[in-house]
Formats: structure tokens, C-alpha cells, sequence
């Protein structure tokens, strides 16, 4: 998966580089696309359609890159940071997945809630 992934990145990196319709629509247009997508998985899981689920995650995921690469491109974060990021957040968010702890829905949750409130009161634990 690991292959497929960075060969996935390296397609998006010349999207970005030679494709004139990426080039035209920007950050804010992928931005748009993004939504637009996200709102075609929430109705794809409405209807139980799996096919067409897969197909507009790919169209998220294909977004999702884009703009990572897009402000990777002006030096506003990387596409690594953005990973990174996610990593440290569901490793302070669910810290009971290393640990093996069983818990509750109810527990997991109120565990997620509790470490999103203090990151946005005290900042982000790194």
C-alpha cells in the first residue's frame, strides 16, 4: 500500500505541474470540489452503494491530495506535515488503541471529546 500511495502522490505532484484544468480551478476550486464530493459519499452511504461510495472517496482522496500539494506548492505546510498531524491526533484523541484498553462506545467518545476540548482551550498537545 505503501508503494501505492506515494506512486498516487507522484501523479497528483504532475497534475499539479502539467494539467491545465488543476492549474485553472486552485486551491479554493479543489476547496469546492472537496464539498462537493464529501456530499456525494454522505448520499454513496445513504444508499448503501458501495460501488459508487469507493469510486467518490477516490474523488475525495483525489481532492484531498491536490490541495495538500497545491500548499505544499506556496510553502504553506507539506503533505507530510498534514500526515503527521493526523498521526499525533488520533495517537492524543485515542490513546487507548496502543494500549489495548477495551472501552465503550460511550467511553471512546467521551475520551475523543475530552482531548479535542482541552486542544482547543490549552492548545495543541504534541
Amino acid at each position: 500500500m505503501k508503494q501505492t500511495f506515494e506512486d498516487f502522490i507522484e501523479l497528483i505532484k504532475t497534475s499539479c505541474k502539467k494539467d491545465p484544468w488543476t492549474k485553472k480551478t486552485g486551491l479554493e476550486g479543489y476547496c469546492y470540489e472537496l464539498k462537493k464530493e464529501s456530499e456525494e459519499v454522505i448520499e454513496a452511504i445513504e444508499k448503501k452503494d458501495n460501488e459508487n461510495l469507493k469510486e467518490e472517496l477516490g474523488d475525495i482522496l483525489h481532492d484531498w491530495a491536490h490541495i495538500c500539494m497545491m500548499a505544499e506548492e506556496k510553502k504553506l505546510f507539506s503533505v507530510k506535515e498534514v500526515l503527521d498531524e493526523a498521526i499525533a491526533k488520533i495517537n492524543r484523541r485515542k490513546p487507548y488503541l496502543k494500549t489495548g484498553q477495551n472501552l465503550s462506545a460511550e467511553e471512546a467518545r467521551k475520551i475523543w471529546l475530552e482531548e479535542k476540548e482541552k486542544e482547543k482551550h490549552g492548545g495543541r498537545k504534541q
